[in-house]
């Protein structure tokens, strides 16, 4: 190399960097879609004791949410490459309807806010919200 700690620790980085973004172009995974079979499978695996009566689905494929027999609610959506699941009983997760899209708040703290693009957000806001 060049004898100078700097440069040479730069040429280093630089090439762990490059690396890196070709592995991360040549592995990375397409996202999940959040569609009908794609959701009900996730969350028959993750919640097998919850009994959906109605669902939501984004208009993008980015999220679903179920409204359970016994009152709770389920959300699945993307993470990354792969779909996770929320439950919570209404009344705990803030919802709100803006605009035709329907922001679910999980009071999870390892969840951010997910947004649903659907018709009927204002009624699911409602949903949510009774508790």
């Amino acid at each position: 190399m060049t004898g100078n700690l700097l440069i040479d620790s730069a040429i280093s980085l630089s090439a762990i960097a490059l690396m890196v973004f070709a592995a991360w172009l040549a592995f990375r995974a397409p996202p999940a879609v959040v569609d009908e079979s794609a959701a009900q499978s996730r969350l028959a695996f993750d919640e097998p004791d919850f009994q959906p009566l109605a669902w939501l689905f984004d208009g993008e494929g980015r999220a679903a949410l179920a409204e359970g027999a016994d009152g709770d609610f389920a959300l699945v959506f993307r993470l990354g490459a792969d779909l996770v699941t929320r439950r919570f009983p209404a009344g705990v997760a803030s919802a709100t309807a803006k605009e035709g899209a329907l922001i679910v708040r999980p009071a999870d703290p390892g969840a951010g806010p997910v947004t649903l693009r659907a018709a009927g957000a204002d009624d699911w806001a409602r949903k949510i919200a009774a508790g």
